[in-house]
């Protein structure tokens, strides 16, 4: 008979077996990738709420640039239409205008022409036998205040550009040659003449100089102003033009630059309204005084 012997236990039992150790490991591991994923996925939908919020930011942005872009186009819109109004286009012109009357003459200068009163008090004279001497300081700056029957223009007047042509414009004023001359030509949007006819046929002076036509050219500003060849054969006489808008740059370039205008917008756009296609003026506006002073020293 064999003796019953009970089972050794052994030291693995009391701390543990490498299996019980080996599954205790894989569930943490397990755990582990549960937990990383669980991580994952929340990153994952934060990611794709933030990209929902994004577009539908874009789409914000969209539909607000849209909507000014229209919004914007009304106000070109409108814009356009108000300014239309002011400087009206071809389409808006009547045919034909009037014509103006003929001028009364003034006094008659025979042998040479002398200086005319710097304070205008000259009498109005109309024709001249010889072109006048040289009045004005080229060194200095003149500035012509241009008075017509719906408002007035103020030019600057610059000699170093064509000396002999402000000199002339200066004494011709101070004779009060242009007063009562009508405006006889205007196009829209880019210049308006003022005469010169008088009653008796003539439409000079009774003198002409040579033009000083600046070899790059002439940029027309709004109000710029100048003197017109007396024909295509003849030098300058006496004939204004007044460059006004957008189309300016179409005019004839053969002319003289006087100066630049320093203010009187709402005189050009007056002016301007005038307009017809046959570039006479549909009312009569004429220049009742042009008055001109010296200003500042030229810059050297």
């Amino acid at each position: 008979m064999q003796r019953y012997r009970p089972p050794r236990l052994r030291f693995e039992s009391l701390v543990g077996s490498p299996t019980m150790a080996r599954t205790s490991d894989r569930r943490q591991r397990q755990l582990a990738r549960q937990k990383a994923q669980t991580a994952a996925t929340a990153r994952q939908r934060k990611a794709r709420r933030r990209t929902q919020i994004a577009a539908g930011g874009v789409v914000a942005v969209v539909l607000l640039s849209t909507l000014g872009a229209f919004l914007g186009s009304m106000s070109s819109t409108s814009t356009s239409s108000t300014s239309s109004t002011t400087v009206p286009t071809s389409t808006t012109l009547k045919k034909s205008g009037i014509t103006p009357p003929a001028v009364a003459l003034g006094a008659t200068l025979t042998g040479a022409t002398p200086c005319p009163a710097e304070d205008g008090s000259s009498a109005r004279t109309t024709t001249f036998e010889t072109a006048p001497p040289t009045c004005i300081d080229n060194n200095y700056f003149y500035t012509a205040t241009i008075t017509t029957t719906i408002g007035v223009l103020t030019v600057q007047l610059n000699p170093k550009v064509s000396p002999q042509t402000v000199n002339t414009f200066v004494v011709l004023a101070r004779y009060h040659y242009y007063d009562g001359q009508p405006i006889t030509d205007v196009r829209s949007r880019a210049s308006f003449t003022a005469g010169m006819e008088f009653i008796d046929g003539s439409t000079q002076p009774g003198f002409t100089i040579p033009g000083e036509i600046p070899e790059k050219g002439t940029v027309f500003t709004p109000g710029a102003l100048s003197m017109a060849p007396a024909s295509a054969s003849n030098g300058i006489g006496g004939q204004l033009v007044f460059a006004t808008f957008d189309q300016a740059a179409d005019n004839n370039q053969q002319v003289t630059p006087l100066g630049i205008m320093l203010s009187g917008d709402a005189t050009l756009t007056a002016m301007n309204q005038l307009a017809s296609q046959s570039g006479e003026p549909t009312a009569l506006v004429t220049i009742t005084s042009i008055s001109v002073v010296r200003s500042g020293a030229i810059p050297s």
